[in-house]
């Protein structure tokens, strides 16, 4: 059986997820009319045998060994795919709440899991993908790849070996010892700034007799219309760009949040996922090409928008001109060929993994996706929603998609920290920094 070692994003997050902190990739569109099941199932399976991860399962380890594997069976464990009916907005986000929460076995052929959701003003797909298998580029092209062939369009992929391109070092690594030296510099000054520990977001509304009730995520999402996006838009200050913008709301969110709630006011660490795909395949080829730099947000510069947003430009430029995203690929070489039991100790071994370090918040932004695309009879995509982990202390992760002419947001939520109502306030708050 064909197998391909796990690169050293998939190993890290295998060895440092914990129930009930699930790592996973939430993404999910809506289309304007109804999708058949049975085509569906069809599509599931071409798009399955299209991407070698998308039918890939964790090959059998033990404590010994020291490296993991992926392995491809010639037929898959089972279908993922179950089908529910929704008939109003709480509906969906029961169904959302429980597809978040599930930790997808990936012993199994595939390692994911599809919701199909009817319901009156067009129907839903849901995916819940392990972090362990891929990042929310990867589940993309995934969901690109089953709506070309419901659609019976053709899903054309590019002329690379998907397998061989999982290097990591080689595609990110330092290249040279004065870059090295500027990623050690930039390394040294994070670890400076994690002696003052990050602020947590207040949690509030919570108000249960059983564990078992505030178990897992919810999912609240945002949606901006056109004119509004274009009211944000208009805020920009170059050479600041959007993604600066929306660090700069999320952390002005996060103070007035804490202040509302009585929290003293400090230092927002906010952790920002990097695409290492080069240009030739940025939005292709599923599985882990996206690490991790964190944006330092001092109570200073906690004012607006525009002030903030110049402030984070200059810490995104230096990320960006040192290939500062590679850094953690580097770190990540060094505990390769420990022994899965000490692995498996990862954050212990390695506090920059701990939750001392842990930053405040997760911001993920999938940028401009395609809006040229449909699912044939069952119409065009309404929109696109994604959620990266939030994992404790983390207690509130978003994801950010621009599709067409809007702005589009899903906040993951720990149940245990948040009531419905105070996400929903939350979302609100961050709605007003955008915009005001």
């Amino acid at each position: 059986m064909q197998t391909t070692e796990f690169n050293s994003l998939d190993a890290t997050f295998f060895n440092i997820e914990r129930r009930p902190d699930t790592w996973s990739i939430h993404l999910e569109i809506q289309v304007t009319g109804r999708i058949v099941r049975e085509r569906l199932e069809l599509a599931l399976l071409k798009a399955i045998r299209q991407h070698p991860l998308a039918h890939a399962r964790m090959r059998y380890h033990d404590g010994v060994e020291s490296r993991y594997y992926w392995e491809f069976p010639e037929h898959i464990d089972h279908l993922p795919l179950t089908v529910w009916h929704a008939q109003t907005q709480q509906d969906l986000v029961d169904i959302r709440r429980r597809l978040a929460t599930i930790q997808v076995p990936i012993h199994l052929s595939p390692a994911f899991l599809v919701y199909l959701v009817h319901y009156p003003e067009g129907d839903y797909l849901l995916f819940n993908v392990p972090h362990i298998l891929a990042d929310g580029l990867g589940t993309f092209r995934l969901i690109r790849s089953v709506v070309n062939f419901y659609s019976e369009q053709a899903d054309i992929v590019p002329p690379i070996d998907p397998l061989s391109v999982r290097h990591l070092l080689k595609l990110a690594g330092a290249k040279t010892m004065a870059q090295r030296l500027e990623r050690t510099k930039l390394l040294l000054e994070h670890l400076g700034n994690s002696r003052q520990p990050p602020v947590r977001i207040a949690s509030e509304g919570v108000h249960v007799h059983h564990a078992d009730d505030i178990a897992g995520y919810g999912v609240q999402i945002l949606a901006l219309t056109p004119e509004q996006t274009k009211q944000f838009m208009a805020r920009r200050r170059k050479p600041a760009t959007v993604n600066d913008m929306l660090l700069a709301a999320m952390s002005l969110a996060i103070k007035q949040w804490n202040v509302q709630h009585g929290q003293e006011v400090g230092r927002i660490a906010i952790m920002m996922p990097v695409n290492l795909r080069p240009e030739a395949w940025w939005h292709e080829v599923i599985g882990n090409f996206s690490s991790y730099v964190s944006v330092s947000v001092t109570p200073e510069q906690q004012t607006q928008l525009e002030s903030l947003s110049l402030a984070i430009c200059q810490q995104t430029t230096s990320f960006k001109e040192a290939g500062a995203a590679g850094t953690l690929i580097d770190l990540l070489a060094i505990p390769k060929f420990l022994p899965a039991y000490l692995k498996a100790r990862l954050k212990e071994l390695f506090p920059i993994f701990g939750k001392v370090l842990m930053e405040t918040t997760w911001v993920s932004n999938l940028g401009r996706l395609s809006d040229d695309f449909t699912m044939g009879e069952a119409g065009r995509i309404k929109s696109v929603y994604f959620s990266p982990p939030a994992p404790m202390p983390c207690s509130i992760s978003v994801g950010i998609v621009c599709f067409g002419e809007r702005l589009l947001f899903a906040f993951r939520y720990r149940q245990s920290q948040f009531s419905q109502q105070a996400i929903e306030q939350f979302a609100d708050l961050f709605k007003q920094q955008l915009l005001s």
